[in-house]
């Protein structure tokens, strides 16, 4: 099953959602069935750009992982399966437990272990892969997209 994967910056994904409204954002019928949807959103967040932000709200807080020590690029928000009006999330409750050696191969992508685990929880879980594979697709994605 080939499915096209579509690359939005999550910022400009996000004020898309916002300015959209009524029936663009209606949910699709096929809503959080695993494995039915029409495509892949790949969402990428600016790590400068929230790093800096990130840096004047701390005031005394831990600084977010991905603004520790890493170089500063794109990193991997999510992989989203989406429906041309909507999107599915939480397909399966209670969620596979996500084995932790997948989890810790993906911290090179993905700044933190609990956006790893709520990716799959909420978005992996409606892709129709198995666990490995949904994140071996994130990998792939995200090598198109390299700068």
């Amino acid at each position: 099953m080939s499915r096209s994967i579509r690359i939005v910056l999550f910022a400009f994904a996000f004020a898309v959602l916002l300015s959209a409204g009524g029936p663009a954002l209606a949910q699709d019928q096929r809503q959080n069935a695993s494995g039915e949807f029409d495509f892949y959103v790949l969402s990428l967040s600016w790590s400068p750009s929230f790093c800096e932000e990130a840096e004047e709200r701390r005031s005394g807080r831990r600084s977010p992982a991905q603004c520790g020590g890493r170089p500063f690029s794109f990193v991997v928000h999510g992989l989203w399966p989406q429906y041309e009006h909507g999107f599915p999330e939480y397909c399966q409750r209670p969620s596979p437990r996500l084995d932790r050696n997948i989890m810790r191969s993906m911290l090179d992508l993905m700044p933190a272990p609990g956006l790893i685990y709520n990716e799959w929880d909420k978005h992996g879980t409606c892709s129709g892969l198995s666990e490995r594979a949904y994140f071996e697709t994130i990998r792939k994605a995200n090598l198109v997209v390299e700068f």
